[in-house]
C-alpha cells in the first residue's frame, strides 16, 4: 500500500471491506456463533436494503448469557440486545479521525456508511492493530500497556468470570495458579465455552497462553505479533508478566503514532 501522511490515509484503508452482518431478527445465538466461527467482537445490524441499525457486540451476547442462560439465546433477538446507535462514520475520513472518535467514545468498532446510511465496511481494534503492524514505530509497549490489577483465580466458573469481566467492563483477564500468571483469558472465547459446555463450567479450558514482551519492546512489534498468532491479547514483563497490553490499548497507541506521521 502507498504510504501517504495521516490526514491522507483513509479509514477505508485499514477497515474491512467484507462485512459480516446480521439482521435484527436473527437470534442472538445466530450472532454468537458468527463472532465465534470469525473470532470477531462486533456485527453491524443492517435492515434487508443494507442500511445500518444497530452493532451488536460480544459483551451484549455475555450479558445476555447471564440473564436469561444459554437456553434462551436461540429465543433472543438481535433487535432487543443491540445498540441502535453505533458509531458511524463516511469513507472519506481519515484514520487518525477514526482512531481519535473510538477513543473519544469508547467503542470497540466504528461503522463506514455512505450518505443513505447503507455499510461499506467497520473499522474495529483488530483493524487498527494491522495498521501498526505494518507502520514502524519506536513507542515502547509499556507505555500503552495496562498494570495486572486483577487476577482471576484458577477454577472459577465461566459465570463467574464473565461476571467480573462485566463488573470492570473488560474483554479480557489474566488468571493466575498459586502465584503464577497461568494465561489470558478473552470475553469471546468465555462465550464459546458457555455455549459448549455452560456458564458453571471451568474457565481454566478458555485460558490461553501468550507471548510475555519486555517493557521496551516497540508497539509494531507488539502488533505484528497479534496479527500473525491471531492474539486478542499480549503480557509485558521481565521475569514476571504485570501488565497487559490488549487490542484496545493498542488503540491509544495508534493514535500517538498517526499524531507523529
Amino acid at each position: 500500500m502507498e504510504w501517504r501522511p495521516r490526514h491522507y490515509i483513509k479509514v477505508t484503508d485499514y477497515a474491512s471491506k467484507s462485512v459480516i452482518k446480521v439482521l435484527p431478527a436473527d437470534s442472538l445465538l445466530d450472532a454468537a456463533n458468527l463472532m465465534i466461527r470469525f473470532k470477531i467482537r462486533h456485527l453491524p445490524v443492517t435492515d434487508t436494503e443494507g442500511r445500518v441499525i444497530g452493532l451488536i457486540g460480544i459483551r451484549d451476547v455475555a450479558d445476555a448469557l447471564l440473564k436469561k442462560g444459554r437456553e434462551r439465546l436461540e429465543e433472543e433477538k438481535v433487535v432487543d440486545w443491540m445498540n441502535d446507535q453505533p458509531v458511524k462514520v463516511s469513507e472519506d475520513v481519515s484514520l487518525h479521525k477514526a482512531v481519535e472518535l473510538m477513543l473519544e467514545t469508547g467503542v470497540g468498532s466504528i461503522v463506514i456508511t455512505d450518505d443513505m446510511d447503507v455499510i461499506k465496511g467497520i473499522l474495529s481494534e483488530k483493524d487498527v492493530v494491522k495498521f501498526l503492524s505494518v507502520v514502524p514505530s519506536i513507542e515502547a509497549v509499556a507505555n500503552v500497556a495496562s498494570p495486572i490489577s486483577t487476577y482471576v483465580l484458577a477454577g472459577s466458573s465461566v459465570r463467574e468470570v464473565l461476571e467480573l469481566m462485566m463488573e470492570l467492563w473488560s474483554k479480557h483477564l489474566v488468571m493466575s495458579r498459586e502465584g503464577k500468571v497461568v494465561g489470558v483469558i478473552s470475553m469471546l472465547d468465555l462465550v464459546k465455552k458457555a455455549l459448549e459446555d455452560g456458564l458453571s463450567a471451568p474457565a481454566d479450558d478458555a485460558v490461553k497462553r501468550t507471548e510475555v514482551l519486555p517493557p521496551e519492546a516497540p508497539i509494531s512489534l507488539a502488533a505484528a505479533i497479534m496479527v500473525s498468532k491471531n492474539k486478542e491479547a499480549l503480557l509485558v514483563g521481565r521475569k514476571e508478566p504485570d501488565s497487559i497490553v490488549t487490542e484496545k490499548n493498542m488503540v491509544r497507541g495508534a493514535l500517538e503514532v498517526l499524531s507523529k506521521l
